[in-house]
């Protein structure tokens, strides 16, 4: 039967539907319709005469797949062989793999998957099992769940799998941390005890983690491939989003393809933006030369419009390391990017704020409008501009900035200093104390209650008797924090940077993966307090931010009411507005400080911009601050990725200090409207 649905296709997505045997690297660029090629193709073998259940579809999504599959079903004549496709993520089919063939790595067919919170509380039980006690600012058991996973997804491999026994497999453990988390490295010994018996665990108890799914099928592949049922059916394999794909999944696609040798990969390098959770795009830049494959380009953008696309070009051939391409669109001529050079992040908001409300008065609605950023922490003094100015938004890049959990542990600290008898400020602190449990931080909170002239930086015998042994180091260090914050004309500044330094940091770095990232928000929410000279005005300013928000979000999911995105742009990647506004430009904000060290990374920066530029449909607005909040340390230029732009694909406008205005000799962050 002849496929004969191309007619909606242009001539390098015809070209790639009917490829013929032997493997396929698809390079394809942003908005250039790579999810239409990959339904179209599937089809296209299925009308070719290709069984459907000889066909394997691989995603990073459940959802994506299901898409495919629905839009498959759409496009060819007979729509039930749509179910026979084997279709989902890697560790979806993975799974499916290992329920029919886990006897052959002694594991039962009825194996359990473990959960995120299931495997955490075996993490636990394995501290205690390994070290006991482990001691005071031993990293929790979600900290090593993260640490363990990546591990596994940077270092897993064929090599270690045929050497080494299940439980032995550390995936070199120490390496990572040395390299990247620094702060453990007094614990690398027991960290790699605890992987050994948390190993253990899993198999003894026949449950497998979500990477054991990868792991665990690789091994299957490598020992057993060729007697595999599933194996001996799949004759062509798609896998969408290559970039992203580990050293795992590459080395799993290497084994399942090379029987038939039919393996397309669908990607774009210029949009690997994921290393710091495993991703290789080595594996796409090395798959032409692996394979001895056949390379389509797809460079017709169907999404932004030419001067858009013409800024991206310039910005992202900057880099070495990547396939050649250019992208171009056929859409009508529109406003070329327009670049502002702000002093501070505080000028920034107010532009930011100014470009939403102009764009709405040019009949673009506000879900058409989104604010991009690095770094979450660059979106705080923004969501105050909206809440007073009363735009309603979304964040998509994860909890609201004041809402974040080491956020509000820090404001807890200063809601007790204003208001002793606050219950639920009282228990959220309490409970960061080792060995302090609900029950007896509310028996500590009822000494206040019953008390109320007790104080907080007096020794009481009341409390005393009700602090745990290993608590009680931490609360004499509290009191003493306590009788520093409440010193005549300590600012509420002041007073974050005094529970931080002597009290919080330690618990900070020991409970959450990514406490570096953290500890930039901590020093944000400093300099952030530093606009506020009385601590009550400052927690009315949260109070008002965070009920704001809260109304906001809630009036969008009850009424469908228009609301403008906030997000990172690792979140926003696959996503498109007509308005996008780049936030944060700045020399060790965007890129990143963390990524100057060397090429490779100032490259996934860079490609980090172009993801942001090409989120754009009509209206692209990048903003450059010439300075960062002082915590920054260093930061005083705007970012590099604004001067490579050639002057030709921009409007630049330039904003000079004297159009800001000072009070009291200091830039105020007090808004009003």
């Amino acid at each position: 039967m002849t496929y004969n649905k191309t007619e909606i296709l242009n001539k390098a997505q015809k070209k790639i539907v009917a490829h013929k045997k032997g493997p396929a690297l698809v390079i394809a660029g942003a908005g250039s319709g790579k999810t239409r090629v990959i339904t179209h193709r599937v089809a296209h073998l299925i009308q070719s005469g290709v069984p459907a259940s000889s066909i394997l579809l691989l995603t990073f999504t459940n959802k994506a797949a299901d898409e495919m599959i629905q839009r498959v079903g759409r496009t060819i004549d007979n729509s039930t062989d749509q179910n026979k496709i084997l279709h989902g993520t890697f560790h979806s089919v993975g799974n499916r793999f290992l329920r029919q063939h886990a006897k052959l790595i002694e594991y039962k067919n009825n194996f359990s998957i473990l959960d995120t919170s299931d495997s955490k509380d075996l993490i636990k039980a394995s501290i205690a099992e390994t070290l006991g006690k482990p001691g005071k600012f031993f990293p929790k058991a979600a900290v090593l769940q993260n640490l363990f996973s990546l591990a596994f997804n940077r270092n897993g491999s064929q090599e270690m799998i045929l050497s080494l026994p299940y439980h032995r497999r550390n995936f070199h453990l120490d390496q990572l941390i040395y390299s990247y988390y620094p702060h453990f490295e007094e614990f690398t010994e027991s960290l790699i005890k605890v992987l050994v018996t948390y190993r253990k665990k899993k198999k003894r108890g026949q449950v497998m983690d979500f990477d054991d799914l990868l792991e665990n099928w690789l091994e299957l592949l490598v020992v057993h491939g060729k007697v595999l049922t599933l194996c001996s059916q799949i004759e062509y394999i798609l896998v969408d989003e290559y970039q992203d794909t580990n050293k795992v999944q590459a080395e799993i696609l290497l084994l399942l393809s090379c029987q038939q040798n039919n393996l397309m990969v669908v990607g774009d390098d210029a949009q690997s933006i994921y290393s710091w959770r495993g991703a290789d795009y080595g594996n796409m830049l090395e798959f032409p030369e692996k394979y001895k494959a056949l390379t389509y380009y797809m460079e017709e953008n169907y999404r932004s419009s030419p001067e858009i696309l013409e800024a991206a070009n310039q910005s992202i051939n900057y880099n070495t390391r990547q396939f050649e391409k250019n992208l171009f669109s056929s859409l009508p001529l529109g406003e070329k990017p327009i670049v502002h050079h702000v002093w501070a992040s505080e000028d920034e908001a107010d532009l930011v704020l100014k470009s939403i409300l102009d764009y709405r008065d040019r009949e673009i609605p506000l879900n058409e409008m989104s604010v991009l950023y690095r770094n979450h922490v660059q979106s705080a003094v923004l969501q105050v501009k909206l809440t007073h100015a009363g735009i309603p938004f979304v964040i998509h890049s994860g909890v609201k900035f004041f809402e974040q959990a080491h956020i509000k542990d820090i404001t807890a600290f200063l809601k007790v200093l204003f208001n002793p008898l606050d219950e639920i400020s009282w228990m959220r602190l309490l409970r960061l104390l080792p060995g302090i449990g609900n029950n007896t931080a509310f028996k500590i909170f009822s000494v206040f209650l019953d008390q109320q002239a007790v104080k907080l930086t007096k020794s009481n015998e009341s409390l005393n008797k009700l602090i745990p042994n290993k608590a009680f180091n931490s609360w004499i260090v509290l009191q003493d924090c306590f009788q520093k914050m409440l010193e005549d004309k300590i600012s509420p500044s002041d007073m974050i940077r005094i529970i931080y330094q002597n009290f919080y940091k330690d618990i900070l770095f020991s409970s959450f993966e990514n406490a570096l990232q953290r500890e930039t928000d901590v020093r944000y929410l400093e300099e952030f307090a530093g606009n506020y000279d009385k601590l009550e005005t400052f927690l009315n300013e949260l109070s008002l931010v965070g009920s704001s928000i809260l109304t906001s979000y809630e009036s969008h999911q009850d009424t469908n009411q228009e609301s403008l995105t906030l997000t990172t742009i690792h979140q926003a990647k696959g996503l498109e507005w007509d308005v996008v506004i780049v936030i944060g430009l700045t020399e060790g904000l965007f890129p990143h400080q963390r990524s100057l060290e060397t090429e490779e990374q100032i490259e996934e920066e860079r490609r980090l911009f172009y993801v942001a530029m090409t989120r754009a449909k009509r209206h692209l607005v990048l903003s450059a601050p010439l300075i960062s909040s002082s915590y920054f340390k260093g930061a005083s230029q705007r970012s590099r990725f604004i001067s490579e732009l050639p002057d030709m694909t921009i409007n630049k406008v330039v904003h000079k200090l004297d159009d800001y205005s000072f009070i009291n000799g200091r830039r105020s962050t007090q808004f009003y409207f």
